[in-house]
């Protein structure tokens, strides 16, 4: 479990990653979903695809079960979302063993291409929560924030059950670059070079854990 408290430029920041008109994330609605998977639908359909990112290529992602968010979370203290996921604290994982990660890169204080966002509808994306509590890292007032807009990367591409990590991206160049590169490798390497996290973010621990098989191709 991990658990951390950082200082960004406030919540005012996410919020502007998250406005304005997006397009729509693709769904399936004609695929028979399994029992109760009905978290976070779009336009009516409970299971559906978004892209990702691996090693250098866009690939698909097949949302077929609800999200599921650990609970008790790491520090002990309550969630405050509608949804009971929360980012800053870690929480139990859904089974044993190893969970792979799914790393959420979300921009901080401007909107990027909607071409460019795997989910950029904002508290809307097939089989995630819609609002998440934020206020390990922006304090009071911040518990119940809609899911900002985002993309994905993974390094592999074996997994069922994800464990999600939130990579704050606070410009455009930042953003480009890993838009360009496709991979977690570069997002290290960005990260290694801007120790004071004036570019992009740390990985920041969540209790969310998403539902998906990776599949070749866009979808």
């Amino acid at each position: 479990m991990r658990f951390v408290h950082l200082t960004w430029f406030g919540l005012a920041s996410l919020a502007v990653a998250c406005s304005d008109t997006p397009i729509a994330t693709q769904t399936d609605p004609a695929s028979s979903p399994p029992a109760g998977a009905v978290a976070s639908s779009v336009a009516g359909a409970d299971v559906g695809f978004t892209p990702g990112w691996f090693d250098g290529k866009t690939v698909s992602f097949f949302y077929h079960k609800p999200f599921f968010c650990g609970s008790p979370v790491a520090d002990d203290g309550p969630i405050g979302s509608t949804s009971g996921c929360e980012v800053g604290s870690d929480g139990p994982d859904p089974r044993p063993g190893n969970v792979p990660e799914l790393y959420v890169m979300t921009p901080l204080g401007f909107r990027p291409p909607d071409s460019t966002l795997h989910c950029p509808i904002v508290g809307q994306c097939i089989n995630h929560p819609s609002t998440v509590d934020l206020s390990r890292l922006f304090g009071a007032g911040t518990a119940n924030a809609p899911l900002p807009a985002h993309s994905h990367i993974v390094e592999q591409v074996n997994g069922n059950s994800w464990s999600l990590l939130v990579i704050g991206v606070k410009d455009l160049d930042t953003w480009n670059q890993i838009v360009a590169a496709k991979s977690l490798d570069k997002v290290r390497e960005l990260q290694s070079g801007d120790p004071g996290a004036v570019h992009i973010t740390a990985d920041i621990p969540t209790n969310i854990y998403l539902t998906f098989a990776v599949q070749p191709g866009k979808p």
